[in-house]
């Protein structure tokens, strides 16, 4: 079985759409609005080992924090829409990932609790015009739909590129980890996640 899904997000305040594979090669299509987001977004699908194609439009002339948020809703219910039961996958993912003097750990469980823990609270400025602060919008949004616990922890950083770039590749790669099929029953001491 593809392990596939498309979803579209469209409101008033952004117009968005996320195609993705789960089992691919981490080929990413990106087209947003503000650069630095979509470069932080190819950097998590790439690592994720995802194929991905996302793209839209939202109102940046206000904020950017609608187009950030929205992003993660509608890049988490694909991925979501795509696990289908999850059956089988490992579920949990950890990793660290460093970028010079930029050290940042992510872990998740796919397990259908989405809950967000976000200590990056080095990540505060701007690059270019973009507010770097709203990136944790796009953790919550994501987990929200995605159904994902994600703790994210910069540990050292200084450069607000390299944190930043550190925390989407950390989140990549232990979505990777995460997602691979080790098995074919529900992940859960349960029976069922959630």
């Amino acid at each position: 079985m593809t392990r596939q899904a498309a979803h579209e997000r469209n409101t008033r305040e952004t117009q968005l759409s996320a195609e993705v594979r789960i089992d691919g090669d981490g080929r990413a299509t990106i087209d947003l609005p503000i650069p630095f987001f979509a470069h932080m977004i190819d950097a998590f699908v790439r690592y994720s080992g995802m194929d991905a194609t996302v793209r839209g439009t939202g109102d940046i002339e206000v904020d950017s924090h609608h187009l950030v948020e929205d992003c993660g809703l509608v890049l988490g219910a694909a991925v979501s829409e795509a696990l289908g039961t999850r059956a089988g996958i490992r579920r949990f993912g950890d990793a660290l990932a460093p970028l010079d003097e930029s050290l940042v750990r992510c872990a998740v469980d796919y397990g259908r609790r989405p809950h967000v823990v976000y200590s990056m609270d080095a990540l505060r400025g701007r690059i270019n015009d973009f507010d770097v602060s709203v990136l944790g919008e796009f953790v919550k949004g994501y987990a929200q739909t995605a159904g994902a616990t994600i703790h994210m922890d910069c540990l050292r950083g200084e450069n607000l590129h390299h944190i930043a770039e550190a925390a989407f590749k950390a989140l990549g790669l232990a979505t990777r980890e995460a997602l691979t099929v080790v098995g074919s029953t529900i992940p859960s001491t349960k029976g069922v996640l959630g």
